[in-house]
Protein backbone atom coordinates (compact mmCIF):
# COMPACT_ATOMS: atom_id res chain seq x y z
CA UNK A 1 0.00 0.00 0.00
CA UNK A 2 2.83 2.41 0.80
CA UNK A 3 4.29 2.08 -2.72
CA UNK A 4 0.87 2.82 -4.20
CA UNK A 5 0.50 5.84 -1.96
CA UNK A 6 3.92 7.13 -3.04
CA UNK A 7 2.96 6.78 -6.74
CA UNK A 8 -0.29 8.66 -6.13
CA UNK A 9 1.53 11.39 -4.22
CA UNK A 10 4.01 11.81 -7.09
CA UNK A 11 1.24 12.01 -9.70
CA UNK A 12 -0.65 14.60 -7.67
CA UNK A 13 2.54 16.62 -7.15
CA UNK A 14 3.16 16.67 -10.92
CA UNK A 15 -0.02 18.67 -11.36
CA UNK A 16 1.51 21.65 -9.58
CA UNK A 17 3.96 22.32 -12.44
CA UNK A 18 2.42 20.47 -15.39
CA UNK A 19 1.43 22.51 -18.44
CA UNK A 20 -2.31 23.16 -18.50
CA UNK A 21 -2.65 21.07 -21.66
CA UNK A 22 -1.35 18.02 -19.76
CA UNK A 23 -3.71 18.35 -16.79
CA UNK A 24 -6.74 16.49 -18.24
CA UNK A 25 -4.62 13.40 -19.01
CA UNK A 26 -2.94 13.63 -15.60
CA UNK A 27 -6.36 13.91 -13.94
CA UNK A 28 -7.51 10.76 -15.76
CA UNK A 29 -4.28 8.93 -14.87
CA UNK A 30 -4.72 9.78 -11.18
CA UNK A 31 -8.30 8.48 -11.23
CA UNK A 32 -7.15 5.25 -12.94
CA UNK A 33 -4.32 4.77 -10.43
CA UNK A 34 -6.71 5.36 -7.53
CA UNK A 35 -9.10 2.74 -8.92
CA UNK A 36 -6.27 0.21 -9.37
CA UNK A 37 -4.90 0.96 -5.90
CA UNK A 38 -8.32 0.60 -4.30
CA UNK A 39 -8.87 -2.76 -6.04
CA UNK A 40 -5.55 -4.08 -4.68
CA UNK A 41 -6.29 -2.69 -1.24
CA UNK A 42 -9.77 -4.21 -1.20
CA UNK A 43 -8.35 -7.62 -2.14
CA UNK A 44 -5.88 -7.31 0.74
CA UNK A 45 -8.64 -6.36 3.20
CA UNK A 46 -10.78 -9.29 2.10
CA UNK A 47 -7.81 -11.67 2.42
CA UNK A 48 -7.37 -10.54 6.03
CA UNK A 49 -11.12 -10.45 6.85
CA UNK A 50 -10.88 -6.78 7.79
CA UNK A 51 -13.94 -5.95 9.96
CA UNK A 52 -14.11 -2.34 8.74
CA UNK A 53 -14.34 -3.36 5.09
CA UNK A 54 -17.77 -1.81 4.46
CA UNK A 55 -16.73 1.62 5.76
CA UNK A 56 -13.51 1.47 3.80
CA UNK A 57 -15.30 0.45 0.58
CA UNK A 58 -17.80 3.28 0.99
CA UNK A 59 -15.00 5.82 1.25
CA UNK A 60 -13.25 4.32 -1.77
CA UNK A 61 -16.45 4.75 -3.77
CA UNK A 62 -16.86 8.38 -2.71
CA UNK A 63 -13.22 9.22 -3.32
CA UNK A 64 -13.32 7.68 -6.80
CA UNK A 65 -16.47 9.61 -7.64
CA UNK A 66 -14.75 12.83 -6.64
CA UNK A 67 -11.53 11.96 -8.48
CA UNK A 68 -13.47 11.20 -11.67
CA UNK A 69 -15.72 14.27 -11.51
CA UNK A 70 -15.25 16.53 -14.55
CA UNK A 71 -13.95 20.01 -13.82
CA UNK A 72 -15.19 23.13 -15.57
CA UNK A 73 -13.32 26.39 -15.58
CA UNK A 74 -10.08 25.65 -17.35
CA UNK A 75 -6.65 24.50 -16.32
CA UNK A 76 -6.42 26.58 -13.15
CA UNK A 77 -9.55 24.98 -11.74
CA UNK A 78 -8.36 21.50 -12.68
CA UNK A 79 -4.93 22.15 -11.17
CA UNK A 80 -6.58 23.24 -7.89
CA UNK A 81 -8.91 20.23 -7.98
CA UNK A 82 -5.94 17.85 -8.23
CA UNK A 83 -3.40 19.59 -6.01
CA UNK A 84 -5.76 20.71 -3.26
CA UNK A 85 -9.05 18.82 -3.23
CA UNK A 86 -8.02 15.37 -4.47
CA UNK A 87 -4.72 15.63 -2.59
CA UNK A 88 -6.52 16.35 0.68
CA UNK A 89 -9.05 13.55 0.16
CA UNK A 90 -6.29 11.02 -0.53
CA UNK A 91 -4.16 12.20 2.40
CA UNK A 92 -7.14 12.09 4.77
CA UNK A 93 -7.99 8.57 3.61
CA UNK A 94 -4.43 7.34 4.07
CA UNK A 95 -4.11 8.89 7.55
CA UNK A 96 -7.43 7.49 8.78
CA UNK A 97 -8.87 4.35 7.20
CA UNK A 98 -5.65 3.09 5.63
CA UNK A 99 -3.77 3.52 8.92
CA UNK A 100 -6.39 1.55 10.82
CA UNK A 101 -6.47 -1.14 8.15
CA UNK A 102 -2.68 -1.49 8.17
CA UNK A 103 -2.67 -1.70 11.98
CA UNK A 104 -5.27 -4.48 11.81
CA UNK A 105 -3.23 -6.40 9.22
CA UNK A 106 -0.11 -6.02 11.39
CA UNK A 107 -2.07 -7.50 14.32
CA UNK A 108 -2.27 -4.30 16.35
CA UNK A 109 -6.09 -4.41 16.35
CA UNK A 110 -8.29 -7.46 16.79
CA UNK A 111 -11.74 -8.00 15.29
CA UNK A 112 -13.20 -7.21 18.73
CA UNK A 113 -11.90 -3.63 18.38
CA UNK A 114 -14.51 -3.16 15.66
CA UNK A 115 -17.48 -4.65 17.55
CA UNK A 116 -19.04 -1.25 18.36
CA UNK A 117 -18.98 0.01 14.79
CA UNK A 118 -22.34 0.27 13.09
CA UNK A 119 -21.44 -1.09 9.70
CA UNK A 120 -23.89 -1.52 6.83
CA UNK A 121 -24.94 -5.08 6.20
CA UNK A 122 -24.05 -6.51 2.80
CA UNK A 123 -27.13 -7.11 0.69
CA UNK A 124 -28.18 -10.72 0.96
CA UNK A 125 -26.36 -11.21 4.29
CA UNK A 126 -29.39 -10.56 6.51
Amino acid sequence: MDEDHARLEQAIAQAADAPEADLPALHEAIARELAAHFAREEDLMRAHDFPGLHCHLAQHKLLLEEARRPVAGGGGALRRRITVYIAQLVESHVLTLDSITAAFIRGEFAPANFDNLRLPIESGAR
